[in-house]
């Protein structure tokens, strides 16, 4: 594949990861984010529900 500005074989490249990371890294804190997003409001949820329930 051709690279837009500087050859593959440039010393530059050594100092970056991968392509495939490119795609894993965000991939996997866009998860990390969700799964931490959907606990608080999981959390926030259930708290809201034993605090009602205890005032009736």
């Amino acid at each position: 594949m051709q690279e837009p500005f500087i050859d593959s074989q440039h010393v530059i490249h050594k100092y970056f990861l991968p392509r495939a990371y490119a795609i894993a890294i965000p991939l996997a804190a866009g998860l990390l984010l969700l799964l931490f997003v959907g606990m608080f409001i999981t959390y926030v949820v259930l708290k809201n529900q034993k605090v009602t329930k205890k005032s009736q």
